[in-house]
């Protein structure tokens, strides 16, 4: 998958964003990043098909989404300034500056939000964390393909250029790994369609 998004990639993520700062709570930086890639890997895991459709890259904290973290991190947010802004009574966390809107959500998505809301309510930021380097982790597992899983746990790296390799989630299920193959074709090549 490209590192360009489509404006309806933004607007998932942003309405997904908005959709989990009514439920979850504690939006900060971290946590986002971390609902995001949840979402993402329980529709692939689930469904054979991404949720977003973009790439998460493996870093010491990651997986991370790479230009949200960006955006995120800026004085002023830009890719994402249509959906959400800082909050008033704590700089640190993301709010919704308008209501959720479905348009770009099947009903699989409103019960995936729904799942990973329940699982996440009541987890910090550092719970997400180390649920995603969990032992069997699709970080842990990209890390250990890419052989820089030593270098993350020693903090002597912070950041690659790999992804978080999906495809990893089928290991024992080539009906799933097919379809996901071909969602991830099929995406591309609409994102080549509307350049």
């Amino acid at each position: 998958m490209s590192n360009v998004f489509t404006n309806q990639q933004i607007n998932k993520i942003g309405n997904s964003i908005i959709y989990l700062s009514t439920k979850v709570g504690d939006l900060n930086k971290t946590k986002i990043l971390k609902l995001l890639f949840l979402l993402e890997e329980a529709s692939v895991k689930k469904y054979g098909t991404p949720f977003f459709g973009i790439d998460f890259q493996l870093w010491k904290l990651g997986p991370v989404l790479k230009d949200v973290y960006i955006d995120l991190s800026d004085e002023n947010i830009t890719l994402l300034k249509d959906y959400i802004k800082r909050a008033d009574y704590n700089p640190s966390e993301y709010v919704g500056i308008k209501d959720f809107e479905d348009d770009e959500f099947s009903d699989n998505d409103i019960y995936l939000l729904e799942k990973v809301i329940e699982f996440s309510k009541n987890k910090t930021a550092r719970d997400l964390v180390n649920y995603t380097h969990g032992e069997n982790s699709l970080w842990r597992k990209s890390a250990i393909k890419n052989g820089v899983l030593e270098q993350l746990e020693a903090k002597t790296l912070n950041s690659t250029e790999f992804n978080i390799d999906f495809s990893l989630l089928f290991e024992e299920n080539n009906f799933l790994k097919e379809k996901y193959d071909s969602a991830v074709e099929n995406l591309e090549f609409k994102k080549h369609l509307k350049k």
